[in-house]
């Protein structure tokens, strides 16, 4: 009888241990493959790492200042750059032309309103005038001279007026250590002067972003704005008018009064000068001084606007952001002062003048002034709040170019700066 060969039963396995996964995972981890595998990747990870690290550090420094006590600013701060090389054009980007429906995020002028008594409990002013300027020691001193020559013209019941200033930037990190703790030692003493300055005036408002008009500067002006003044019915403090103007620019109190006095700021009011500007842009009001109606400054306040269309130009962008509005519905009153405002050196100076723009140097102030009040000595009017020029004969006088502006247009055009791209003015 043949007999069949049988595998013996394997015996049963022991009862599994809970540690048991452990012990293989230890076991693969240590094989001579998996370890070389393990710290090539983790080397390129880190690597990896490293590079967007510095990217990010390179090209923002998140900074907080505290002026009053109270934090401004948190979020990531741009260090500076090296600026472009004069006489490289900058040429007018796409995003100028282009329709900017972010805009269609806030509520539309027509429904926003002005309810401002310029008297009573919630009282507010005629304009609110936003003087851009800096923390620098230059603009310190410029800040100094405007309280002692300029402000006691525009009457405190009428006009708001508040020097408006970004961050300074960190210096880069690609300098010297000795270098940077230098500037960095600078800018924090520029922080601090101005938080002195605050403490005195309390006519300073620091915007939470870097230092550069080209940055989007006003666009946060105007959020600013909206925001602390926001509210349903009469909020007191909100101005009729919202103006912005550089601290070259010496505004002619009485003629600013006549000139708004009158104007009903529930209508879409846009207010400046065309007389002078850039070709290479749509309808846009100079920057050395215009102002807006309180709806249209709640209006582009509270929209959400993309940085591609904030940045660069800011005069060109506030013409850009109006051109938005549907004129069916939204329709603009632009009220153009022309040749009554300008670059001093271009201009007439009578008593029908508005702005004089690029005082570049602190004595030249207080001769500009000189020379307003003189004008109106010789046609025998006393320089106060009540003899405003009636806006009528500013904007008839503003059409009339002066010759010096001429003379500046063919100088201009002499040395090609009519080409595409560079900011010769407009005259004719």
């Amino acid at each position: 009888m043949a007999h069949r060969l049988t595998r013996a039963a394997a015996p049963p396995r022991p009862p599994a241990s809970p540690f048991a996964w452990a012990s293989k995972a230890v076991r693969f981890l240590v094989r001579p493959s998996f370890r070389l595998k393990t710290v090539l990747l983790t080397l390129v990870l880190g690597i990896a790492a490293l590079v967007v690290l510095a990217i990010n550090v390179a090209h923002t420094d998140v900074d907080t200042i505290v002026i009053g006590g109270k934090p401004i600013g948190g979020k990531p701060l741009p260090v500076d750059r090296k600026p472009t090389p004069s006489g490289v054009p900058d040429p007018p980007k796409r995003s100028f032309e282009e329709p900017n429906f972010a805009l269609l995020s806030a509520k539309p002028p027509h429904q926003i309103g002005c309810d401002v008594p310029l008297n009573g409990t919630n009282a507010g002013p005629l304009v609110f005038i936003g003087v851009f300027s800096t923390m620098s020691e230059k603009a310190e001193r410029r800040r100094r001279i405007f309280r002692e020559q300029l402000f006691p013209d525009f009457p405190s019941d009428l006009f708001t007026i508040k020097f408006i200033v970004g961050i300074p930037p960190m210096p880069p990190r690609d300098i010297p250590s000795k270098e940077r703790k230098e500037k960095l030692a600078e800018r924090q003493a520029e922080i601090a002067k101005v938080d002195d300055e605050i403490a005195e005036h309390n006519d300073i408002v620091i915007l939470p972003i870097k230092e550069n008009i080209d940055h989007g500067k006003t666009h946060e002006f105007f959020k600013w704005i909206a925001s602390e003044y926001d509210g349903p019915g009469q909020v007191k403090g909100r101005p009729r008018f919202v103006m912005k103007a550089d601290d070259d620019t010496l505004l002619v109190a009485p003629n600013v009064i006549s000139n708004f006095i009158n104007l009903d700021c529930s209508k879409n009011i846009y207010w400046g000068t065309s007389a002078g500007r850039s070709r290479h842009f749509n309808d846009y009001f100079r920057g050395l001084a215009y102002a807006l109606s309180w709806p249209l400054v709640s209006w582009i306040g509270n929209a959400d606007i993309a940085p591609a269309h904030v940045l660069k130009i800011e005069d060109a962008r506030t013409g850009q952001w109006l051109r938005s509005l549907d004129p069916a519905v939204d329709p603009i009153t632009r009220i153009d002062l022309g040749w009554s405002m300008g670059d001093w050196n271009q201009l007439d100076i009578t008593i029908a003048t508005v702005a004089l723009h690029w005082i570049k140097h602190d004595g030249w102030i207080n001769l500009r002034r000189e020379q307003v009040l003189d004008a109106w000595e010789e046609e025998g009017i006393e320089f106060n709040r009540y003899n405003g020029v009636l806006p009528y004969y500013s904007i008839q006088k503003g059409r009339v170019v002066p010759k010096a502006a001429k003379e500046e247009y063919e100088r201009q055009r002499e040395k090609g700066w009519e080409n595409p791209g560079m900011n010769v003015q407009e005259v004719y």
